[in-house]
């Protein structure tokens, strides 16, 4: 028997075969690349350095490397056994790559389900504060609602249309593998607590949050697929967000970024401007007019030129020589938004990091609405060894906004636009839109019917 064993490690003599593996872009040393002899099953990886060694039988000549991202290389050995190898970069179509779950990566023909991605600059160059707006009209079968105009206003995404009755059709927002609450609480207000869903203020949702120049990529998972990555939660889809993070082998990279826009009301509508409120009579003269009641009576005796009735059937205003007023133009103005992104990242084959900040300054076409939003974000990544990677995210967000009241309710905007004659001008000389008491300068509709008449 021990002839027999010595004749096997005669007939398969090996050398030992060592070497180097880095890239030909920057000539970092790569680590985790894969070593296989061709037409074996022997292999290695390299260690954290780029280094290798590894046991060929002398029958065989070719080593085949290969390491995601790169080009594989088949060398033919030679003499020598120390064999230094330089690895192409593969230009990778990142159309084709999605990330699914906990950050996995896989190209989308490999994929048994619906899914779609959206890149980081994408949602960047809509200048949307809010990064679930970003997404509208960037994907199929994406259904995205902004609640108001005002800015700061919450968005509601619907994949595919609803999918319950009683439920949340809403999908499941991850941030790198990790589920974030995009509830948006409702304000009860006090005007009229019976019907709060008309009333109160547009409140945000949390993933206004995120800044979206912190984005690699969105994946949207369509389907059960979603539910099956991530439970019942994700039952109508989900929105899968990789956020950007360090690099290697290019020095310490500084970036700055200034995004402005400009917002204005498309189209208001349309009101009479011809007539003054009041009716007219069977003589042809208005049934209330401010002369009968003096001008020293409450509300807007001092503006407009009847009153008493809701109907716009008074005199003509250029009869009176009074100019009709277009109170919904004077009041929409034109909305700035500006946003600063400062990132600073870098690092070596071991470490990487990224640190960005950002300010968002947002105006709405209403005013005195405004959001403002401050964020700071840190990323690392630790390589340990050939297969153990560590890494982690700080975040912190401070966002804050006035809104306007909607609904019908009468603090409401429209309901008091719509309802002011052309008579009657809510804007005071100086551009206000208070009396000197401070109260609130709208029009108060009041019937007030004389004694003998």
């Amino acid at each position: 028997m021990l002839l027999l064993i010595l004749t096997g490690f005669m007939a398969y003599p090996q050398r030992m075969v060592t070497g180097t593996v880095t890239s030909a872009e920057d000539g970092s040393t790569l680590p985790g690349a894969n070593i296989i002899v061709k037409g074996t099953t022997s292999g290695t990886v390299t260690d954290v350095d780029g280094k290798f060694k590894i046991q060929v039988p002398v029958n065989a000549n070719t080593l085949i490397f290969s390491l995601i991202g790169m080009k594989s290389r088949e060398i033919l050995l030679t003499a020598s056994n120390t064999v230094d190898v330089v690895l192409q970069p593969d230009v990778m179509n990142l159309d084709e790559i999605v990330v699914t779950a906990m950050g996995i990566k896989r190209e989308t023909k490999a994929l048994g389900y619906s899914v779609q991605s959206v890149k980081g600059d994408e949602l960047t160059k809509s200048n949307e504060s809010n990064v679930i707006q970003s997404i509208a009209g960037k994907a199929a079968g994406i259904e995205v609602i902004s609640s108001a105009g005002t800015p700061g206003a919450s968005s509601k995404i619907l994949i595919r249309g609803n999918a319950t009755i009683t439920g949340n059709n809403q999908p499941l927002i991850v941030v790198d593998g990790v589920p974030i609450d995009n509830q948006t609480l409702s304000s009860v207000a006090a005007d009229y607590p019976f019907n709060d869903r008309t009333t109160g203020v547009p409140n945000s949702n949390r993933a206004i949050d995120i800044n979206p120049d912190d984005i690699e990529s969105v994946s949207i998972l369509k389907g059960p697929a979603a539910a099956a990555l991530y439970g019942v939660r994700a039952g109508a889809g989900a929105i899968v967000y990789s956020s950007k993070r360090g690099s290697s082998g290019k020095g310490l990279n500084i970036e700055y970024s200034v995004n402005s826009l400009i917002s204005k009301v498309s189209k208001l509508p349309k009101l009479q401007d011809t007539y003054a409120q009041g009716d007219i009579g069977a003589d042809g003269k208005p049934v209330y007019d401010v002369a009968d009641y003096g001008p020293d009576l409450l509300f807007n005796t001092a503006d407009d030129v009847s009153w008493g009735t809701s109907n716009s059937w008074g005199p003509k205003l250029s009869e009176l020589g009074i100019k009709p007023v277009d109170n919904i133009s004077k009041f929409f103005k034109t909305a700035t938004s500006f946003t600063h992104n400062l990132s600073i990242s870098g690092g070596n084959q071991q470490t990487q990091f990224r640190l960005s900040a950002s300010r968002l300054d947002e105006n709405g076409v209403v005013p005195n609405t405004d959001f403002k939003r401050t964020s700071i974000r840190l990323t690392g990544d630790h390589v340990v060894n050939s297969r153990i990677k560590v890494g982690g995210t700080a975040n912190y967000s401070l966002s804050c906004g006035r809104k306007a009241q909607t609904g019908s309710n009468i603090s409401g905007i429209m309901l008091g636009l719509l309802r002011t004659p052309a008579s009657f001008d809510l804007m005071n000389p100086d551009g206000s839109y208070k009396y000197p008491t401070g109260q609130q300068r709208q029009f108060f509709f009041c019937m007030i019917i004389p004694t003998g008449r």
